[in-house]
Order: structure tokens, then sequence, then C-alpha cells
């Protein structure tokens, strides 16, 4: 998204992304959703560039995201659990930091290679 909004101008992209990744450290992710939300309209008529993407090295489809998705899908689907959309987002940051390997920023007394589901 950055490269098409800033697409002649690299460090503005950077620049946009480091400002929404501040963001989203300092808990303003609704602040985030917010802005890319009221871009959505100027962006409507863009389309994936695949041939640049690949010229780039960055990955095509959506494979990478598969396996995460039904991972957490089996998480947060079993038989028998309800969730809400607000209820479900704490254990969702939890398992997405635990899968990504930073349960120590959550947790910092338990050791750097501790795996929750082990427990």
């Amino acid at each position: 998204m950055a490269r098409v909004l800033h697409s002649k101008d690299e460090a503005a992209a950077v620049a946009w992304v480091q400002a929404l990744k501040e963001k989203l450290q300092a808990s303003a992710a609704a602040e985030v959703i917010h802005g890319l939300n009221e871009m959505l309209p100027r962006l409507r008529d863009t389309r994936l560039d695949s041939r640049g993407d690949q010229d780039q090295d960055e990955p095509l489809g959506s494979g990478a995201m598969e396996p995460p998705r039904k991972q957490y899908r089996t998480r947060f689907q079993r038989s028998g659990q309800c969730w809400t959309t607000a209820g479900d987002e704490a254990p969702m940051c939890q398992e997405t930091l635990r899968r990504n390997g930073r349960w120590s920023l959550l947790f910092p007394h338990e050791p750097a290679d501790f795996d929750s589901s082990e427990n």
C-alpha cells in the first residue's frame, strides 16, 4: 500500500509505514484502521502489479497466509467455543506473539524458547 501511495518516493513510503508502526506500538490500532479505511476510496481503482512484484521478489498469491489462517481457525473455532469480536482479540494477540517468537514481550519472565503448546 505504501508503494501505491508513494510510488515515486521510496523514502516517503518507508516513513508512511514507520508512522503506522509507531501508532500500532502505541496501542492506537483503531486509529490506524480508521485511517486505512479512509484511504480505500483512493485505492479502489488500483490494480495489483504482479509482474512488478515478481521482479522485486515479492510473494504472489495468498499461499503465505493460508497455513496461519487455518491454524488460527483451528485454535479459535473449536467445538463449544464462542468468541465475540472484542473477546477474541486478546487470545489472538497472545497466539500471534507466541507464533512469532515474541512471547517474551508479553511475559519477560518466561524463557525465550517458551512454547505455550507444551503446557
